[in-house]
């Protein structure tokens, strides 16, 4: 079942301050409320979301929270890359912060995903609170799902940049290995060659950097677009000496 999200104002709700962010969706179990939040509806690629648990009327920290996302199909469901949250609330909304690579869109009778949320603390040995928020997952194309030669599956998506503008732009990927149908381990030592190319003027751009790691699977570079129109960033990857192959995601502005 999809979600219909809305916008929330700021304000207070049981003492509870919401966010000005779209609601995905809530539960509430042995009386914690868990409600995740996001800037925009999900769509297929990477989407930052936001946690907010609390309880009578009080926020509560330093949880251990483990999400799992799972898209249930006729015959099987798999999960997707899934950036867990950290015990501690992020500044910006005062919310769990984590991260979510859909690999399909879903809504409705065509199927949706879902996200499995366990809450727990240290100061109880049980489960505070387990549930399911259902969210429907709009189509775009800042997701690859590829396999090499030699049957491995990998996930490549497309960060950044999210509105590119003429002139320098960040250049933001996620790497993940499909593992099984519920494990996606992020990539550490992928290399990437970048080319960005125009292929209607049939011509490329200088002044580019080829994305390198930074962390859990996220690679940085740069993109310099020197006019508007229609691009392809294509990037050859390798890993340990094998090719990976080319990949390629289109982008207009």
């Amino acid at each position: 079942m999809a979600m219909i999200l809305q916008s929330c104002e700021d304000n207070s709700e049981n003492g509870i301050e919401v966010p000005d962010l779209f609601e995905v969706g809530s539960f509430t179990d042995n009386g914690t409320t868990v409600v995740v939040y996001t800037p925009h509806p999900p769509q297929v690629g990477y989407n930052v979301l936001y946690l907010q648990v609390h309880e009578g009327g009080e926020a509560l920290d330093n949880l251990d929270i483990d999400i799992m996302p799972v898209m249930h199909m006729e015959t099987h469901s798999h999960s997707s890359p899934v950036e867990l949250p950290g015990q501690v609330r992020e500044e910006e909304y005062n919310l769990y912060r984590f991260a979510v690579v859909f690999t399909m869109p879903g809504s409705g009778m065509h199927g949706g995903w879902e996200l499995n949320i366990s809450i727990s603390d240290d100061n109880q040995p049980d489960t505070r609170a387990e549930g399911v928020i259902e969210t429907g997952v709009e189509e775009s194309r800042r997701v690859i799902n590829f396999e090499t030669e030699n049957g491995d599956r990998y996930v490549l998506s497309l960060v950044e940049p999210e509105e590119p503008e003429t002139g320098s732009n960040e250049l933001l990927l996620t790497l993940h290995k499909r593992e099984s149908m519920m494990s996606y381990p992020p990539v550490l030592d992928a290399e990437f060659l970048f080319e960005p190319w125009m292929p209607s003027m049939d011509h490329g751009s200088g002044n580019n950097i080829h994305p390198v790691h930074q962390q859990n699977g996220h690679y940085k570079g740069l993109v310099n677009f020197n006019m508007t129109g229609d691009w392809e960033l294509r990037f050859e990857i390798t890993r340990n000496e094998i090719d990976l192959g080319q990949h390629i995601f289109e982008v207009q502005f």
